[in-house]
């Protein structure tokens, strides 16, 4: 009997919280209730040194709680900080919804964020979540795991590492460690500046290749290069001995396989409309610029073969070797 009760007013609260104008499915109501006994468990068990976390999630779309000193409760929700693919999950659209819900985003990790007042039911929290995971992440209930940890007591948690299994959450869970956050708070990577255009390459790497160049020209009498690797195909040069002209490769199909995807007849045009020899005498593409030309030009088009030869973009930091 006790149970029904229990039940009854768990189906009451959902039907409140979600707002809905048709009584709660058996899904959502298992879900509430399976998710206020895990509150109520991190409640009610104190273990020394340790803090009770309770967390539902459907595949890395989380919300995670636990009980504050004051008694509160803290949830944090998946944010796209830590996971970049939620960024598809949460439009603008779905992030109002969780504002409406009195989430709020938590700088240290990226995460959304809400307290609970210490009387609030857990039953009541329950919901809460719930909504927030059918109406800001689109889960589907069918997929829904849950548990309970105890994790150390310290101001900064392990939490899972970025692009990891639910990254962000707080867990000691061993085979986490080796990539966890140790810190009590994490910065995303600024990620590489995109140029839709030859001229936008050139703006943005110009400078660093022109000294590379200048490099070679200073110590043109010495066995010195630089290979200026895209990701996907590359430009190396090298002084030419006697030193009057710097001689460049362009990467071939014939030197690495994956190109002939890349390296179709009209951006192999380019190559050779640039005065690149085809390859034969070398695996590779290859031309000799004058040393008369400034070292500016020689990047230019350097890059510009790149962006325009090897789809290159800077979506990914050109990396520069040197001997």
């Amino acid at each position: 009997m006790r149970q029904q009760t229990a039940r009854f007013a768990a189906a009451i609260t959902l039907l409140i919280t979600l707002g809905a104008t048709a009584a709660p499915t058996y899904a959502e109501e298992a879900a509430v209730d399976r998710l206020d006994a895990a509150l109520q468990n991190i409640t009610s068990i104190v273990r020394a040194k340790k803090v009770g976390y309770a967390t539902i999630w459907d595949g890395n779309k989380y919300v995670q709680c636990h009980r504050l000193l004051s008694r509160e409760m803290r949830c944090e929700a998946a944010g796209p900080t830590l996971q970049p693919s939620l960024k598809r999950v949460l439009t603008i659209e779905r992030q109002n919804r969780l504002a409406v819900l009195g989430w709020t985003i938590d700088p240290a990790f990226g995460n959304y964020a809400k307290v609970f007042p210490a009387d609030a039911p857990t039953g009541q929290i329950s919901g809460v979540i719930l909504r927030t995971l059918t109406d800001a992440y689109d889960i589907n209930l069918q997929d829904l795991e849950l548990k309970t940890d105890w994790v150390v007591d310290i101001p900064c948690p392990p939490r899972n590492g970025p692009s990891q299994n639910l990254a962000g959450m707080v867990s000691n869970a061993p085979s986490m460690l080796s990539t966890a956050l140790l810190t009590c708070s994490y910065a995303a990577k600024p990620q590489p500046q995109t140029a839709e255009t030859a001229e936008a390459l050139i703006k943005l790497y110009g400078p660093s290749v022109t000294s590379e160049i200048q490099r070679l020209r200073v110590n043109a009498a010495h066995r010195v290069y630089a290979v200026f690797d895209s990701g996907i195909g590359y430009i190396q040069c090298m002084p030419e001995t006697p030193p009057v002209a710097l001689y460049c490769e362009a990467a071939s199909a014939e030197s690495w396989a994956a190109l002939s995807a890349v390296l179709n007849p009209d951006r192999v045009g380019r190559l050779t409309a640039a005065g690149y020899k085809e390859p034969g005498r070398a695996p590779n593409y290859s031309k000799s610029y004058p040393l008369t030309l400034t070292d500016a030009a020689i990047a230019a088009e350097i890059l510009t073969l790149l962006h325009d030869v090897y789809n290159y973009t800077g979506a990914t930091k050109l990396d520069v070797k040197t001997e």
